[in-house]
């Protein structure tokens, strides 16, 4: 409990880092939200500053189930404190202030922060932030606690550290060196195209930040149409690719081990089903009679779909984008997700792509019972153990949707919207819920329904940011452990 104390301390400075910067931005600009986010930060450094000044002398190691802990603390208590200024500076109740605070810190964008009346800037750039924060702990999770402990067959903490060429242990601030530089890099680098390309400075961070978090919260309400170029497109498409593949296929790349990335199937597996989801999406805009855009366009807008769903950042390129392509195929592909270590939401390419071999290899047994095929996706070995843990969390997410799915039935109008709505969530993709499935009766929108569908899908994306495994793993040891 120390340990988990004093990272969370940790953690908790770092926010007030960003309130005294979003306090300051709200002064420049002459907003009224200034003292609220001054308020927030001197109140959260106080109180985290004592608890970490309290605890730097005792030593104490953070155990796998801490590990654990820190990371529900981290993603339960982040948004209760950032929602404090949101509620103070916009008319949302803190309820209200919450949900969004949720809804950008997990990278999934079901709030409806852009409708409100008169939202400081201010308060926009600090969801941005949050947004971009949210994905930078998803990495350093998976690098630092679900990796290591092979969460759902994640590969396991032998391969990825032979990858990495380091030792087998990996602590808080050791993940915190492998990605930060990467991800810190690469927003800065995306930002700066932006700009090159005719972007403001405001806009350029906050679609890097979305590309990078793979989140879907833009600076603006009316979203990639505001921002016309093509070239605006093509920047935002590599950088959701970055976002939804490794981190640390790209720290192979960017230390030109080529021969090593190329052995990451699972990567090139994100790049290639981008293509094919944007190739149908293009098809369906390309000359038809709900599309009838000219080849190029649709192969522009085609493509854009196609990144954003795979990568779960589900920015559409314009209103209606996702229509172009059938639901249970959206659903699908978004419950895969992108890439393992990556901050794209879902259960993961690599664990869809090692049931795939697993299923070919019965196929084949049943013609050569004897023969002896190793498991292998790429250059990495999948063991029993490891294929029993991907089909255990294979089976516990689709149960846990189904369980969700029921709970928040009674407040929608259909079932087809309460499970959209679901996996949209869990999967961190939330505008796919407002893509316009409902031809009968239009879908309420997620900031307008009861409290306590509210907090259902506030604790499918916190799910699906921490992995399901985790939480059922918390419960067992923290209650019926002896």
């Amino acid at each position: 409990m120390i340990a988990l104390a004093r990272y969370g301390a940790a953690a908790a400075c770092v926010l007030a880092a960003f309130l005294f910067a979003a306090a300051m931005d709200a002064l420049l600009r002459g907003e009224d939200g200034a003292a609220a986010f001054l308020a927030t930060a001197l109140l959260t450094v106080f109180g985290a500053g004592a608890v970490y000044l309290g605890l730097r002398n005792v030593k104490a190691k953070l155990e796998r189930l801490s590990s654990f802990a820190l990371l529900l603390v981290l993603w339960l208590g982040i948004p209760t404190l950032a929602a404090l200024p949101i509620a103070a500076t916009t008319p949302l109740t803190f309820a209200q202030s919450w949900f969004e605070a949720t809804s950008a810190f997990t990278t999934s964008g079901g709030g409806l922060i852009h409708s409100v009346d008169g939202l400081p800037r201010a308060t926009l750039g600090w969801l941005l932030t949050l947004q971009w924060t949210g994905g930078l702990l998803t990495l350093v999770g998976f690098v630092a606690v679900l990796g290591p402990a092979g969460v759902g067959g994640l590969p396991d903490h032998a391969e990825r550290s032979h990858l990495l060429r380091r030792s087998g242990a990996t602590s808080i601030s050791d993940a915190l060196r492998q990605v930060l530089p990467v991800y810190l890099g690469a927003t800065v680098l995306c930002t700066v195209m932006l700009y090159i390309v005719g972007v403001r400075m405001f806009d350029a961070l906050g679609l890097a930040g979305a590309a990078l978090s793979t989140g879907s919260l833009l600076p603006d309400a009316d979203g990639m149409t505001a921002y016309g170029p093509f070239a605006v497109k093509l920047v935002m498409m590599l950088f959701m690719l970055v976002g939804g593949t490794s981190i640390l296929w790209h720290r192979m790349i960017l230390t030109r081990r080529f021969r090593l990335a190329l052995g990451q199937q699972e990567n090139l597996g994100v790049v290639v089903v981008s293509l094919l989801i944007g190739v149908l999406a293009a098809a369906g805009w390309y000359a038809t009679p709900i599309g009838g855009q000219s080849l190029v366009l649709a192969l522009e807008d085609g493509l854009f779909t196609g990144i954003a769903l795979v990568t779960t950042t589900a920015i559409e390129p314009h209103a209606g984008a996702f229509g172009a392509l059938p639901l249970a195929l959206v659903l699908v592909v978004i419950f895969v997700g992108g890439a393992s270590f990556s901050s794209a939401g879902g259960i993961k390419m690599y664990r869809a792509a090692a049931m795939a071999v697993q299923a070919s290899l019965e196929l084949e047994r049943l013609v050569h019972p004897n023969a002896v095929h190793p498991r292998r996706l790429g250059q990495q070995s999948i063991s029993m153990q490891m294929m029993k843990a991907i089909w255990l969390c294979f089976g516990v997410a689709c149960c846990g949707i189904a369980l969700l799915t029921i709970a928040i039935a009674p407040a929608m109008p259909s079932f087809d919207a309460a499970l959209v709505a679901i996996v949209a969530a869990i999967s961190n993709a939330a505008p796919v819920y407002y893509a316009g499935w409902g031809e009968a009766v239009v879908w309420p929108d997620w900031i307008a329904l009861p409290i306590y569908a509210q907090l259902i899908l506030a604790l499918a994306m916190i799910l699906g940011r921490l992995e399901i495994l985790v939480a059922l793993g918390l419960v067992h040891f923290a209650f019926w452990r002896r």
